[in-house]
């Protein structure tokens, strides 16, 4: 995904033509032969721009709700590491400082190691294998006394809940738009742009302004939907935030 910079130029960029379409049209297609087709043009940039609207909303909407979901995925996974680092504390010794240290490493690879990667669109490996080892201790474990036992399976249930919403982060990191959408996104945006282009007015700063206006709307909700629809990179991103509470929690701070 683009930085915040990249999207900067490229809603200038998508401006800058815009206007530059306008200037060209003036040039070579008099105003006052445009303006005899504005009662068809207006009509078409009506249905267009509504249509396109309607469009552009609801999938801003759908990426933003996802987005959402995944910054509630990360709390609970975070929530999950801290629920077995104090459950281990009741296991017998030395078991007990063996799971408590691997959550305290699983901590530590996603706020270190995991998020940069996923912010450069790598694939974040180094958790699993503590995950893998945590669950060898686990079943190695498992006791006949009831205390243990009891202990053992509450262990096992937060266990679950964090390999659940790690593979919950995992299929949100690697989700795409399909390319359709993005064909009838961009292609939708350039025809309600152009059609915008197209109106014939005397006031021509007006219809600067206006093309404009509208240029940048669309341009901006672009990448806006763009950056929310990989919640793990660009320039607008899930934070480890979650993430870096729970480790100074393990590592003896307050939370």
């Amino acid at each position: 995904m683009l930085t915040a910079v990249q999207n900067a130029f490229v809603v200038v960029g998508s401006i800058s033509i815009s206007l530059l379409v306008v200037a060209l049209l003036n040039r070579l297609w008099p105003i006052s032969h445009r303006k005899m087709i504005n009662d068809v043009t207006g009509w078409q940039l009506g249905v267009l721009g509504t249509t396109y609207g309607v469009i552009l909303g609801f999938m801003l909407s759908t990426v933003w709700s996802e987005f959402r979901n995944a910054e509630l995925n990360v709390s609970l996974e975070a929530a999950s590491v801290l629920n077995i680092y104090h459950i281990s504390a009741a296991l017998p010794a030395p078991k007990n400082e063996i799971m408590r240290d691997l959550a305290r490493q699983y901590g530590d690879v996603v706020v270190n190691e995991e998020w940069p990667a996923m912010r450069r669109s790598m694939e974040p490996h180094m958790g699993g294998a503590i995950i893998a080892k945590m669950w060898k201790e686990l079943y190695e474990e498992k006791a006949t006394q009831d205390g243990v036992s009891n202990i053992v399976d509450h262990l096992m249930t937060a266990m679950s809940n964090l390999s659940e919403r790690r593979n919950q982060r995992e299929l949100q990191r690697r989700t795409e738009l399909p390319g359709l959408l993005w064909v009838l996104l961009i292609l939708g945006g350039v025809a309600t742009v152009f059609s915008s282009c197209l109106l014939g007015t005397d006031t021509k700063w007006l219809h600067y302004c206006q093309v404009l206006a509208f240029t940048f709307v669309v341009s901006v909700a672009l990448a806006a939907i763009a950056d929310l629809a990989k919640p793990f990179e660009g320039s607008v991103a899930v934070s480890p935030a979650s993430f870096e509470h729970v480790v100074t929690a393990m590592h003896g701070g307050t939370f």
